[in-house]
């Protein structure tokens, strides 16, 4: 995962790019909100609760336009606005290293 492009993780044709979380993390949940915990290199991360719905949909099964359609539907915002989000949490995530590398 080291040295991995954030840009690699997001394109917007791209719809077959599936995100999954890490499972090592340590996720710790209150009111909505997560601190998710790295073991392998001590780091803490705060996600607030929208980051934390993207998180939990990282599931390796959701790619990430479909990630972006749930976040449409919960939200209610346009499609093009989810998206962008979406890519923009992909792109930190991927840079905290908080994904299992993609297969190949």
């Amino acid at each position: 995962m080291k040295g991995m492009a954030p840009e690699s993780w997001t394109h917007r044709h791209a719809s077959i790019v599936v995100p999954r979380r890490r499972h090592d993390l340590i996720v710790e949940e209150l009111d909505g909100q997560a601190i998710l915990s790295d073991p392998v290199d001590g780091s803490t991360h705060r996600l607030n609760a929208t980051a934390l719905e993207v998180w939990r949909w990282c599931d390796g099964c959701r790619t990430t336009l479909q990630i972006a359609d749930r976040l449409t539907a919960r939200y209610e915002v346009e499609f093009e606005v989810a998206l962008n989000h979406v890519d923009q949490l992909m792109a930190s995530f991927a840079q905290l290293h908080l994904f299992e590398p993609p297969c190949h």
